[in-house]
């Protein structure tokens, strides 16, 4: 029996090279152990406990089990676990779910973790199963280099504190509200809720105005210069909120601007996180532009 206090991330199957690559140095600096699914064995893990029963009766397989199946990375911290999140202070969370965090906005991809297991001094063993998503919901650009993705997410660590907190808060959650619409299939309410993204951040900051002006101000302080299709954008946005009037956009015409406007809430966030305009790919500005 190992009771020992860790915590640990199955973390989903997206770039499993970019964690082998450039996440490693940067979590091993903090403690942290990258382990290939491959090489991971639950019964003999760093603090495996037997006395907890993994499958329910009736059950063929522990949802760890099939979590493990499913990852490209184990990611462990061996130890008292260290709650240390930038980006949601004051909870459970810590630094890999920032990381996890800030790579989808970075890459587009919903990076997730899909089963997290701990134990601490205190409250013992602790797991939980995340929803699960399949990543093959849209068009994917990077918006910087790959090999600056970890200099721009200790960038932000550094920019979080000085964010205005609701603004910063309003933004996640609707981004990965409409990010989880997206990968079930949902584009009406996934363009909706980018939406609200970029507005109700408006609303935090005192912009006033009709809906579109007060987006339209929003990025203008952010210095996005040229948005031609956020008209579009808008149009879609009408299709949830005005009685189900459809703008009647052609298909084409709607996907270009679903694509866009996923592509500018992206950008607009990574600007508050503290990155340039200058520093986005071009093939990342071109879906919005």
């Amino acid at each position: 029996m190992d009771n020992k206090p860790f915590i640990r991330y199955y973390i989903n199957s997206p770039y499993a090279y970019w964690w082998k690559e450039y996440a490693n140095p940067y979590l091993t600096k903090k403690g942290w152990h990258l382990i290939e699914p491959t090489q991971f064995s639950i019964s003999a893990s760093y603090g495996f406990d037997p006395r907890y029963q993994r499958v329910l009766p009736g059950e063929k397989i522990a949802d760890d089990d099939y979590c493990l199946q499913k990852s490209s990375i184990i990611v462990e911290y061996c130890g008292e676990p260290v709650f240390d999140s930038i980006f949601d202070s004051n909870t459970t969370k810590t630094v890999v779910d920032d990381l996890l965090a800030f790579m989808s906005l970075y890459s587009g991809v919903y990076c997730q973790y899909y089963w997290i297991e701990s134990r601490t001094s205190s409250k013992g063993w602790n797991a939980s199963l995340e929803l699960m998503v399949g990543n093959n919901g849209g068009v994917y650009s990077w918006a910087g280099p790959v090999e600056k993705s970890i200099e721009y997410f200790e960038r932000a660590l550094v920019s979080t504190p000085a964010i205005n907190s609701d603004q910063f808060g309003l933004a996640f959650r609707w981004f990965f509200s409409a990010f989880k619409e997206l990968e079930i299939g949902r584009p009406i309410l996934e363009t909706a809720l980018n939406w609200v993204c970029l507005e109700s951040q408006a609303n935090v900051l005192g912009i006033t105005g009709n809906k579109r002006d007060m987006v339209s101000e929003l990025l203008t302080r952010q210095r996005f210069q040229n948005i031609p299709l956020l008209g579009h954008f808008y149009r879609l946005r009408n299709d949830a909120f005005h009685e189900g009037q459809l703008s009647n956009l052609s298909g084409p015409e709607a996907q270009t601007a679903r694509i866009a406007g996923r592509a500018l809430v992206r950008a607009s966030i990574l600007k508050m996180l503290g990155m340039d305009h200058t520093e986005f790919n071009v093939g990342f500005t071109s879906l919005y532009i």
